[in-house]
């Protein structure tokens, strides 16, 4: 392959559905040790010849490498991918349980549909304010207060954000 052909799969966007299918890759290779197509489907609940569809994508991405019949594997760029989404759906997952104070299950079911919709400059951000808020303590309010007014800095709050805030009393009076 031409090393600008190369390049060019590396620069694709990985979508929220590619991500999914890296992520259950991961997640049968963790428990398995294999990952199989008839087993991905499987997991995804959705037919041989999409996931089939989807690895021959996976492989033109560089994610993962395949041969007919064989097991599904990560490339190392796959495996940092994978690595990635699942401290990323963690990290989501601990917020809305130890912040939020969501029930596991439902923590989980939120994590597993935001994390692959988020773009590195929101990840980035998200950890920031994980490491913050986890273990928060009075010695962290210092760094909360600079986190948001480092956030805000060059935004301008519209007057709906004030309204919602009102309306969140209203809301809990009708629960």
């Amino acid at each position: 392959m031409k090393r600008e052909q190369r390049d060019l799969k590396h620069e694709t966007k990985l979508t929220p559905t590619v991500m999914s299918y890296i992520s259950s890759i991961y997640s049968l290779i963790e428990t398995d040790g294999v990952a199989r197509i008839s087993d991905i489907a499987k997991l995804k609940n959705v037919s041989y010849a999409s996931v089939t569809n989807a690895v021959k994508k996976l492989v033109e991405l560089g994610v993962v490498d395949h041969k007919r019949y064989g097991f599904v594997k990560l490339t190392q760029r796959g495996l940092k991918i994978a690595q990635m989404l699942k401290s990323g759906e963690s990290r989501i997952k601990y917020f809305f349980i130890y912040v939020v104070g969501l029930p596991e299950k439902k923590a989980q079911q939120i994590a597993s549909l935001m994390v692959y919709d988020l773009d590195a400059d929101t990840r980035r951000k998200l950890r920031k304010f994980y490491s913050i808020l986890i273990d928060f303590s009075d010695k962290k309010t210092k760094e909360l207060e600079e986190f948001i007014r480092e956030n805000r800095k060059d935004l301008e709050i519209p007057d709906e954000v004030y309204r919602l805030k009102d309306k969140i009393k209203e809301d809990e009076l009708d629960e």
